[in-house]
């Protein structure tokens, strides 16, 4: 029979594991968001490459993120409760809520930067069909 700290080891293993494999799904698919971003910009100018490839590695992680916030703020909403001392209490604007706001704004920026660096004729010939290829085209 198992005692008690045998119990909470067993808790604590599984949830090293539980958090190992989410952060190995999560490496995954940053890796496959900055493989198809590269494939976009493959035909810049190569002295703006680096710049690039460190913007399309920051846009790809905020891209993942993003999906992950958007999952938890679809299942727990946008505001949260909250409690100060005795009498002060309401809701407020979720921390992933929040932290949402912020990185869609960041993204966007980068976004911008990653778009000024295509060759002209290059954004108007996108052929993907995705957010991307909507998003340069409200560039104007």
């Amino acid at each position: 029979m198992m005692d008690y700290d045998d119990i909470l080891d067993e808790v604590d293993r599984e949830e090293k594991v539980d958090s190992a494999t989410e952060y190995l799904e999560k490496t995954k698919r940053i890796k496959r968001e900055i493989t198809r971003l590269k494939r976009l910009f493959k035909e810049i100018d190569e002295n703006k490459k680096k710049l690039v490839f460190a913007t399309i590695e920051d846009v790809a992680f905020m891209t993942i993120t993003m999906q992950d916030l958007r999952e938890k703020i679809v299942r727990e909403g946008t505001t949260c409760k909250y409690k100060n001392g005795e009498n002060q209490y309401g809701t407020k604007q979720s921390p992933d809520a929040q932290l949402y706001l912020q990185m869609s704004q960041k993204q966007t920026q980068a976004m911008k930067i990653l778009v000024d660096c295509l060759p002209k004729g290059k954004v108007e010939n996108t052929q993907d069909k995705d957010d991307f290829k909507d998003f340069v085209a409200g560039r104007g």
